[in-house]
Order: structure tokens, then C-alpha cells, then sequence
């Protein structure tokens, strides 16, 4: 911009001179890093649930406690037991072990991602993958190989696919592919652990070096056969390169070869080569091409433009030969079309925001489906003549977001999360850490990202591939259901313990004692809790549409977890039919509870048809755990002791465990009743 060179600017080839006008905070790279340090970081959404709800349990444990303590008096009248009852319940209706199982689950997920090639940096960010609406991604590299290949040819006045080629007796092909190899600062190299080339320099230039390699031309070789006796090096201001070349075999062979914008070299050209004869370049010859250069456009391919002259004339540029000129294209990775209709289908919009031109955008945008009829593309001079308030009545509307700076994205960013989206954004450069850092969660690319842009990141993709991302956006959403049901699973128990109670308090039942309320606390807010990290994951939540709400569990959730709990209650309350003591109460609730967790270790699928995902070793020792547990409760004395239990014979235990089994029937009947 007006010849300005930014602190931070890698300087690839060329010489010159500059004066320093700005230094410090005062530079752009400055002025990003002070920007960045004034972007606070903004919680998850987990983290404003969390927030809420944990509030709103804390109310509920507070008024059950009340409750408790009140009714405990009025019955025993004795103001210490019923406060220890009452502080015992307080704990229980808590699910104070859900921290640790949060972190567990959490952790687990930051493995599983890592073998998904997506390396968390933030732990909370995998919980706010899985609540995107939004994903914003850069085009190149993310939904493009970021390998550039020729993919068409323009001579003789005719368009060739690079699947059939011109022949290379042809003269002007010839011409393009030795200009190809001169007129070039590239390089390739043999990469032995991936079997392929890779290009050293412009990757524009290394796909004409690919051309020619792939044509039986070695590059290598021809370079060696010519000397380059003067060289004009590429400039933003003309748009092309030329130099003027000897044939080290024939002296007297002198050729000058440019190549640059269509329109660069079409205004160096006074003549044009078709087949071996050359013609002049008439202005209704030039307006053709010019036809043929929109044809490309409109494909998506970056054009490059070939000439030559035999002349020892001291301007090389000018009263050229036109040759012809090629189709760039970086692919479009395989995989991307159908992660994009994946985040479709889950209710995740994608928008693309690039640096290249709105016809190139546009291209790439129609092919992998982010773009379709009817949407909108805008470019970042006519956004930037739009307020904020205009803007944020048309993004809903616009799909593709080109020729854009990085304060044009950090700014799109602020104003998608100001209509309500969860936003993920892309990037890789050092002006891209601004919008990683606004946005609610931060992707940067593995290997094309900059030091600065991932540690700005929540997440790094470790193969830039946009598909890796909506896989990653799945696992957040898997993760996000196994926290839920852990928090459902924690309070039905605690919410079955704190209604039994109140109902035996009230009914004059047996009240299993403090010691024993902490016990059942304990053997449920444990491993059994913990088990749910490892239930295994829902293959079609993709296809499910994101959460938007604020609350963690919605009303639905809340009315599974009272009917379970009052399950809990009923059933709690008819075991004492079987013996009417408080050890039964006390065995009974426990043993419920182990079969509230195969419902949810299960997510709600039905027990017959998915049996087998309960034979996980994980789930087996949490289920079967409680049960071998209990008999030394019940048997050992000393234990019996602490605990004020009494033993129970084999006959009544087993019993005992099948009529609990009968809380999965009416878990059933509700899920029923709540189209779950």
C-alpha cells in the first residue's frame, strides 16, 4: 500500500532502498500486537452455562437443606441430628465431584482430537467446537491444496486441457514451456518422504517448472543450455518479468521471454505466433483474447501470459510476439465439498473470507457448495464503505467475503458475534491473530501458520484442511453430550436421594443416616460418573443442528432428570415391602442409581439394540463396582459399625438388585412420554 514495507515483512527477492518512517508501537506489526493485548478473552460457552447453573443448583441444594433441617426437627426434635442430616443432604444434592469429571472428559477429548489432527491449545475450546454456528475460513491452503498446477493452455487460438496437452513440436508451446523454465526464480526439490515435488520459491512459477517436468522437460537442463545475459525482475506495477537469453550451443541465437498478467503482456505485444506463422496483433485479435482471459476468470484460474522476441533491442520490453497463456488453479482438496454440506447439515453456516479476487473466490466458493444461488459476494472496498449497521442487516445474505485485509476479518468477526453466532475462524498469519483472538474459538494452520498466529489460537489443524475442522466440530459436540449426561446422571441420583428423603421425613419412613447419604454420594459422584468420559460417541450428531442456548440443559433434560428422580423415590420407597429397614433404603437407592447410568452411558438408546457398547471394560468395573462393594458394607462388622447397617441374607440382596433393574422400565415409560 503506496509503497510501504511493513516491519515483519519477509523481503523473498529484489533490492532496494527504504527510510524508516515508524518504529515501535508505532508500526503495523505494532499496532496488531497492541490491538491483540486489548482483546479480552471472551468465556466459552460452557463457561456461561456453567455459570448459571451452577448458581441455580447451589439455590436448590440451600432450600432441599431447609426443608430437611425443618422437617428432621418436627420429627426428632433433636436440633444437632437434624442439622448433621440436613448439611449430609446438602452435600449429596451437590454434584461436587462434576468439576473433576468435566476435566476428565475434557482431557480425554484433547487426545482423541489430537488423533484427529487438530491439537487443542485451550481446553474449554473443545467444549465451544461443538457449539459453533459459524465457521469462518480462509480459501487458500484451508479448502485448496495450496499446491498450484496449470490446468489449462490458451495458443494456436484454442484452450487445451492439461490432461491433453498442445503437442510440444508445436512452436509456440515450445516457446511457453522453454519461457517457463528461464523466465523463473523457482525451483524444484524431491521430497523423499512424500514421493512428490515440492517447489522452492513462487509457487506460481513452480507450477510451470511442474508443467514442463510432467511434459519431459527438465528444467535443469535447459537453464544450463542458455545463459540469462539481462534480467528485469517482476514488479507490482507492471506485472511481469522478462530477461534476454543466450544459447550457450548457438551463439548467435538471442531470445528475450516475458511473462506476467494477461494484460501486462498483451500491452509489450505487437505481433502473435500461431502455429509457425506470426500475424500481427490487431486490436480485434487483442479484444478475443481478452474474451478468452474472462472464460479463465470465470473458472477460477490465475492467468499467465507468455511472449518473446529475437531482437538485441536495449528496451527488452516491447514489439514483442504474443504467445498464449495459461489457467492456474490450486485445487480444491477432495474432502472439502462434503465437509461443507456436513456443516450444512448440521446447521453450521460457512462463510469464506479471502485475499484473492471475487471471480477466483467465487469459483472455488461454487465448488465446494459454500456458495449457491441467490447468496451475495462482497468485496473489501465496498465493505469498508458499509457502517457496522449496514452490515449486520446483509451478512446473513453474503457467503463470500474477497480481496479483504485482516482488520476487514477481525471486523467481520466482531459483527457475526454481535448477531448471536458462536464463530471459528482460520488463519495463518501474523495479521490474522487479531480475528483468531476475537473469535470464540481460534483455528490456526499447522504447517503454513506463523508462531504468532497459534499461540494467539485455541486449536491448531495439523494438515490445514478444512474437513479436519468440521471432524473436529463433531468430537466437541460428542464431548459436549457425554458432559450433559454426566451432569443428568449426577443430579438424577442427588435429586432421587433429596425427594426420597423429604418423602420419608414426611411419611414417617426409614431416612438412611448422614454417614450413609455421604457413601451414596460418594460411590455415585465417583467412578461410575467418570465412566461416562469413555460412552461411546453418537455417529449422526453432525446431522443434529447446534446449540444456541445459554442454558446447559434444556426443559426436556430437566424434566428426565425429576422423573427419574421421583422414580428413584417410588421404587426407594416399595423396596422397604421386601424388608423394612433403613439398610434396604440405603441398598436400594444405590443400586438404582447403577441403572440410571446404563440409560445414560448409552445417551437414551434403546438397551436391546445397543447392548453391546456396555461391554467397554471401563463400564463394566464402574457397574459392577457398587454391587461387589456393598455386601462388606452389610457384613463386615466393622464396617456395619460405621455405617449402622444390617446384614441382609443372599436371597433378599439379589432380589434386591432385580427390583431396582425395574427403575430402566419406567426410564423407558418416560422417555416415552418425552419423545426422547
Amino acid at each position: 500500500m503506496d509503497n510501504q514495507l511493513y516491519a515483519g515483512t519477509i523481503v523473498s527477492r529484489g533490492r532496494g532502498f527504504m527510510r524508516v518512517t515508524k518504529t515501535g508501537s508505532n508500526t503495523r506489526f505494532g499496532q496488531i500486537a497492541k490491538t491483540l493485548s486489548s482483546i479480552k478473552e471472551a468465556k466459552t460457552p460452557l463457561q456461561k452455562k456453567l455459570e448459571v447453573f451452577t448458581k441455580q443448583l447451589g439455590i436448590i441444594g440451600i432450600i432441599a437443606s431447609l426443608i430437611v433441617f425443618l422437617l428432621s426437627f418436627i420429627k426428632e426434635k433433636n436440633t444437632v441430628e437434624s442439622f448433621i442430616l440436613a448439611v449430609s443432604l446438602a452435600v449429596a444434592a451437590v454434584p461436587e465431584g462434576l468439576p473433576a469429571v468435566m476435566t476428565i472428559i475434557l482431557s480425554i477429548g484433547v487426545e482423541r482430537m489430537a488423533k484427529r489432527k487438530t491439537i487443542v491449545r485451550k481446553l474449554n475450546a473443545i467444549e465451544t467446537m461443538g457449539s459453533l454456528t459459524l465457521v469462518a475460513t480462509d480459501k487458500t491452503g484451508t479448502l485448496t491444496t495450496n499446491q498450484m498446477r496449470v490446468k489449462k493452455i490458451w495458443l494456436d487460438e484454442k484452450e487445451y486441457d492439461i490432461s491433453s496437452p498442445p503437442h510440444i513440436n508445436n512452436h509456440p508451446f515450445q516457446k511457453i514451456l522453454l519461457n517457463s523454465c528461464l523466465n523463473s526464480t523457482a525451483s524444484l526439490v524431491f521430497k523423499v518422504d512424500h514421493g512428490d515435488m515440492d517447489v522452492i520459491g513462487d509457487t506460481t512459477e513452480g507450477a510451470l517448472l511442474l508443467m514442463a517436468k510432467d511434459l519431459g522437460i527438465n528444467y535443469e537442463e535447459e537453464r544450463k543450455k542458455w545463459q540469462i545475459e539481462e534480467e528485469i525482475p517482476f514488479s507490482a506495477v507492471t506485472k511481469r518479468m522478462s530477461i534476454k537469453a543466450q544459447n550457450s550451443n548457438v551463439k548467435t541465437q538471442n531470445l528475450v521471454f516475458s511473462k506476467g498478467a494477461p494484460e501486462a503482456i498483451l500491452e509489450i505485444s505487437n505481433f502473435i505466433q500461431i502455429g509457425e506463422e506470426i500475424k500481427p496483433l490487431t486490436p480485434t485479435k487483442r479484444k478475443e483474447i481478452e474474451k478468452e482471459f474472462q472464460k479463465f476468470a470465470q473458472k477460477g484460474l490465475r492467468m499467465i501470459a507468455f511472449s518473446y522476441k529475437k531482437t538485441d533491442d536495449k528496451n527488452l520490453e516491447e514489439n514483442q510476439i504474443f504467445l498464449g497463456f495459461v489457467g492456474i488453479a490450486d485445487p480444491v482438496r477432495v474432502e472439502v465439498k462434503e465437509a461443507v454440506e456436513k456443516a450444512k447439515k448440521a446447521g453450521i453456516k460457512v462463510v469464506m473470507i479471502t485475499g484473492d479476487n471475487e471471480l477466483t473466490a467465487e469459483a472455488v466458493g461454487i465448488e465446494t457448495g459454500i456458495i449457491q444461488e441467490g447468496e451475495d459476494i462482497l468485496s473489501g472496498k465496498i465493505l469498508n464503505k458499509y457502517s457496522d449497521q449496514e452490515l449486520l442487516k446483509i451478512l446473513p445474505k453474503v457467503k463470500i467475503f474477497a480481496r479483504t485485509s485482516p482488520e476487514d476479518k477481525y471486523r467481520l468477526v466482531k459483527l457475526y458475534q454481535k448477531l448471536g453466532e458462536v464463530v471459528a475462524v482460520t488463519g495463518d498469519g501474523v495479521n490474522d491473530a487479531l480475528a483468531l483472538k476475537q473469535a470464540d474459538c481460534g483455528v490456526a494452520m499447522g504447517k503454513t501458520g506463523t508462531d504468532v498466529a497459534k499461540d494467539t489460537a485455541h486449536i491448531i489443524i495439523t494438515d490445514d484442511n478444512f474437513a479436519t475442522l468440521i471432524d473436529a466440530i463433531e468430537q466437541g459436540r460428542n464431548i459436549f453430550i457425554h458432559i450433559k449426561n454426566a451432569i443428568k446422571y449426577l443430579l438424577s441420583c442427588n435429586i432421587g436421594e433429596v425427594i426420597y428423603i423429604i418423602s420419608a421425613l414426611l411419611l414417617k419412613l426409614p431416612v438412611p443416616t448422614p454417614l450413609q447419604l455421604l457413601y451414596i454420594n460418594i460411590a455415585t459422584d465417583g467412578l461410575p460418573a467418570i465412566s461416562l468420559a469413555f460412552a461411546p460417541d453418537d455417529k449422526k450428531i453432525i446431522e443434529k443442528p447446534p446449540r444456541k442456548t445459554l442454558e446447559i440443559l434444556d426443559k426436556v433434560d430437566f424434566h428426565y432428570i425429576f422423573s427419574v428422580g421421583f422414580l428413584t423415590m417410588i421404587l426407594a420407597g416399595f423396596s422397604l415391602f421386601i424388608k423394612n429397614n433403613t439398610t434396604v433404603v440405603f441398598s436400594a437407592i444405590i443400586f438404582i442409581q447403577q441403572f440410571i447410568l446404563i440409560d445414560l452411558f448409552l445417551s437414551h438408546r434403546h438397551i436391546a439394540s445397543n447392548y453391546k457398547l456396555l461391554f467397554k471394560p471401563i463400564f463394566i468395573i464402574a457397574f459392577i463396582f457398587p454391587f461387589v462393594l456393598q455386601p462388606l458394607l452389610l457384613h463386615q462388622p466393622f464396617l456395619q459399625q460405621i455405617f449402622k447397617t444390617q446384614p441382609i441374607n443372599w436371597q433378599t440382596f439379589f432380589i434386591l438388585i432385580g427390583f431396582s433393574s425395574l427403575v430402566l422400565v419406567g426410564i423407558r415409560g418416560v422417555k416415552e412420554f418425552l419423545k426422547m
